[in-house]
């Protein structure tokens, strides 16, 4: 039987109060509600469909404060949304490593399965979206900036380079990088992680050089 991981979570200096985060293999819950009554969003994991997550700086000439937030959708838009703060300092560390055990927890428990399903997808011919962003046996398929207007632009797959960065993922073309770029946000933009690893396994396995 899979173990549950229990967190508990104070949201910020303001709200001394411990809320609990559990995560199962079966389930995700997190107590992000009003107390007064049910205050846990839950999720069974075959209800999960995506998850993104990211910092929030708040500074004037100097950082005073750092904002922690993990959010999980299902497939009907309801978002759990693990939020915490740190002011001046104070457990800076042990939030800054609170919040990548829950991002290190949430991908492993839900969303490496997803990347396997993914591939297992396209190596059947299959074409799907993740995010934004169709992958298909011909290429990859995003968005490109216009003067008025975004355009969408098929990538073949012996054109296709990937990087990864430490807030984003860039998707462009190896031989026209400058007109055909796409970055996608760990914060803003769902499941880029899960992109970024799906692109990257099928990148290897055709043994395309993403240097």
């Amino acid at each position: 039987m899979e173990a549950e991981r229990q967190l508990n979570i104070k949201r910020s200096l303001l709200d001394n109060y411990e809320r609990e985060l559990h995560l199962h293999a079966d389930f995700i819950k997190f107590e992000d509600k009003d107390l007064r009554n049910n205050g846990f969003t839950s999720f069974k994991t075959d209800e999960i469909k995506e998850f993104c997550f990211g910092t929030t700086l708040y500074q004037y000439r100097i950082v005073f404060g750092r904002e922690y937030q993990i959010l999980v959708k299902n497939f009907d838009n309801e978002i759990l949304d693990i939020k915490f703060k740190s002011y001046f300092g104070i457990k800076k560390y042990k939030s800054h490593e609170l919040y990548v055990e829950i991002v290190n927890a949430i991908w492993d428990l839900y969303f490496t399965k997803q990347v396997y399903s993914f591939i297992k997808e396209f190596e059947a011919g299959e074409s799907f979206y993740i995010g934004e962003v169709n992958i298909n046996p011909e290429g990859v398929v995003i968005f490109v900036s216009r003067l008025l207007k975004q355009e969408k632009k098929l990538i073949p797959w012996e054109d296709v380079a990937l990087r990864k960065y430490s807030s984003y993922v860039s998707i462009y073309s190896s031989k026209n990088p400058l007109d055909f770029n796409r970055g996608y946000s760990y914060k803003k933009d769902w499941n880029t992680l899960v992109l970024y690893n799906v692109i990257k396994n099928i990148l290897d396995n055709k043994k395309i050089n993403n240097d």
